[in-house]
Parts: C-alpha cells; structure tokens; sequence
C-alpha cells in the first residue's frame, strides 16, 4: 500500500470497534513502521480526522464525524433516504435502515433509531452476514451466486444464536425462499432477542441496489405486528424503487459500493 492506502486504511480502522487504538496496534494492521504509522496518524490528527486520547491513543476526530454528517444529511443516498426512513420508523416504531452492497459486504448505509427507550443498536458502517439479519438477508437473497458461493467457501459461518443457519445448502434454499416471497425476515438469527424484516430496493431495470429494513425488540413484535412490519417494509421498497429512478440520473444511480 502506498501512503494515501495507509492512510485511508487507517480511519477505516479508528472506524471499527473497540475505536481507540495504539501506535503500535495500528502499525501492525497496516504493515508500517511505529515512525510511519506516528507520521500518518499527526497527519490526520492535524486535519481533525482523529484524536490522540490522554493515554496516547488514537480515535476517531471531530472532522470524521462533520464529514459523516453530512453525508448523512446532504449527499445521494442517504439524503434520498432520509424521508423514507424517517417515516418508516414513525408507522413501525422501531428502527428503520438501509443497506448496500459494501466490498461484497452487507452493510448498514443510513438508519433511522426508534424512539422507544428500548430499541435496537445499529450503527452506520456496521457489516452484516448475508446469512443472517434483515439487511444481510435481503441483500444476500438478491446477490450474484457466485459470489454467495465464495463466500460460502472462503468465509468462516458464525452461529451467532441457534437459530442461526450455518449449512450452506440451508442457507441458500433461505436465501431462495426471500426471492420468492419478496421479503425476508431474520427471527433471532443474529441476536436472541431481535426480529428483523426486509425488502429490496430496486431500480427502473429491476436490479436490487438496497434493502429497506426494520429491526425490533422480539418483546414487543406479537403476530400482529409481524404482519404489519412484512407489509410496510414491502410497501416502502416499492415506494422507494419508484422514486429512486427520478431522484438519480441513469450516471448517479446507485451502485454496490467499493472502498479502498
């Protein structure tokens, strides 16, 4: 890797838990020299896109958040979001997302956090299994089966919960059912106590670009709640599908993304 690689590896890292991290730490997962992983890091923390901590620690900076910021408020994707989610999350109370495609990876693109005091954690950036959880699902059920399949190969598959699919064939007659139906739903898959559903977002060729998903504490999801979540995650894909052809030209239209 050059410096720029470095350098953008970097922030990914401070990116991920546990967030802090020391020189040395760093320089190990980068493959740099202390001397030129410190100069790097002086680098970013000049431009406020990290801070060294008391115990001479390096996090995440300020810069990272505003730039974050507005991404989130102001740029493509997750601006076209927005409203959508917004609105999701109030008709559900529950925490409404989006996901794409990230490195091949199902990833957590922008979300709208229920108001309930009890409510699921999710954070941006945050990669799902495409074996298990709403947006890995849905994501997973309308990847190219090549790729699923090297994924299946070269990828260790958790069991997070013992609901958990962790045979190949399971997981793709799984993924297979969520084309049919048009939706997926993740009961206890990826953590115990959580229920997830999910649906496809596609654009005017029919290609799915992204899920729209709503995740929920299982206490609070009885049968009836169930149905009503399937249906406004199905009704808001469908929304979000017309209208993503009129909010982005054929050049801008959203595509699985690739980071450095």
């Amino acid at each position: 890797m050059n410096s720029a690689e470095k350098t953008v590896c970097l922030l990914k890292i401070l990116a991920q838990k546990p967030y802090v991290y020391g020189v040395t730490e760093l320089s190990a997962k980068i493959g740099c020299g202390k001397s030129g992983t410190f100069k790097l890091l002086s680098v970013l923390v000049k431009e406020g896109l990290a801070a060294q901590t008391p115990n001479h620690k390096y996090t995440l900076g300020i810069a990272a958040y505003l730039l974050g910021k507005t991404y989130e408020d102001e740029v493509g994707v997750a601006k076209f979001a927005k409203p959508y989610l917004a609105r999701l999350r109030d008709l559900s109370g529950e925490n409404a997302a989006l996901g794409m495609m990230v490195n091949e990876h199902p990833t957590i693109i922008y979300r709208e956090e229920s108001r309930q005091m009890v409510r699921v954690s999710s954070i941006v950036g945050t990669r799902r299994p495409f074996y298990a959880g709403a947006v890995g699902k849905t994501l997973g059920a309308y990847e190219d089966e090549a790729v699923l399949r090297r994924h299946l190969v070269e990828e260790p598959l958790e069991r997070f919960t013992a609901h958990t699919l962790t045979s190949p064939a399971a997981i793709l007659a799984d993924l297979a059912q969520i084309r049919r139906q048009g939706y997926a739903v993740s009961d206890g898959e990826l953590s115990d106590d959580i229920i997830g559903f999910g649906a496809p977002v596609r654009d005017a060729s029919g290609h799915v670009w992204a899920a729209v998903c709503i995740d929920a504490p299982k206490m609070r999801v009885d049968a009836l709640k169930r149905e009503r979540c399937i249906f406004l995650v199905q009704e808001f894909a469908r929304q979000m599908s017309e209208d993503s052809g009129a909010a982005f030209e054929q050049a801008d239209r959203p595509a699985p993304q690739t980071l450095v």
